[in-house]
């Protein structure tokens, strides 16, 4: 019965029994990864420092049928910083939750991975405003996901609306939406538009130098939650996590 070494972040747990716990890892090679690591929760267990949340590391892995097993963990980081502010830690939650919603068993994502891994050493290690962290990853989940909002092409009558005055954002309608058509959202600023088409064009190990003015923070967050509470639909839990950010 095989094992396995894979590199993968914790995105989630729940506890199972007395001292167990399931784990859900990202894998950039193998996608999610639903697996069981035995006795974690005993102090003296030596898996204890790998079964928490936001944990990178090397997972040794046991399969026996549909069900694995973590056996051992090379632990490469905990991004600790992040326990110590709610914050960060909320928003942290939130990432991983987000991606744990489209990332699929056996389907290499390499990178949504590289995504989350920046942002969650960002918001662990760097001075950069976690709201403009957070900004900056929901603008590149959603274009990974395949909702990549429209910013230069009214979203219904696809005109070109870099030269209007007057705009509206509808996440429904699939972005930035002009006044002469019907738009049934939000009014939207043209600075908060360049800002969104400027933080598309980073790399992910650029997300750091977004620094965004507070005005700003408070016109996009909004839309952007709006945008992903759209597409994962309004049932979905991690909707509620959007709305506590």
């Amino acid at each position: 019965m095989p094992t396995e070494l894979t590199q993968a972040i914790v995105t989630g747990y729940t506890d199972y029994k007395d001292n167990d716990r399931m784990l859900t890892l990202f894998s950039a090679s193998r996608g999610r990864i639903d697996c069981k690591a035995r006795n974690c929760r005993k102090p003296t267990s030596r898996l204890l420092a790998c079964a928490q949340p936001f944990v990178f590391g090397e997972f040794e892995l046991f399969e026996n049928g549909e069900r694995i097993t973590v056996n051992a963990c090379d632990v490469r980081e905990t991004f600790y910083p992040l326990r110590e502010d709610v914050d960060r830690f909320m928003i942290a939650s939130l990432c991983t939750s987000l991606c744990n919603n489209i990332i699929e068993r056996e389907s290499p994502d390499e990178a949504l991975f590289s995504l989350l891994y920046h942002v969650l050493s960002f918001l662990a290690y760097s001075e950069s405003d976690p709201t403009d962290l957070l900004i900056a990853f929901l603008l590149h989940y959603l274009d990974h996901a395949g909702y990549r909002p429209s910013l230069t092409r009214c979203a219904v009558c696809r005109r070109d609306v870099r030269s209007d005055a007057v705009l509206f954002f509808n996440a429904e309608a699939g972005g930035v939406v002009c006044a002469a058509c019907p738009h049934g959202g939000k009014p939207v600023s043209k600075l908060a538009l360049e800002a969104m088409r400027r933080i598309l064009l980073l790399d992910h190990d650029a997300l750091n130098k977004v620094v965004l003015k507070p005005v700003l923070r408070e016109e996009m967050l909004p839309l952007l939650k709006n945008a992903c509470a759209n597409m994962l639909g309004a049932s979905d839990r991690t909707v509620a996590m959007l709305d506590r950010i």
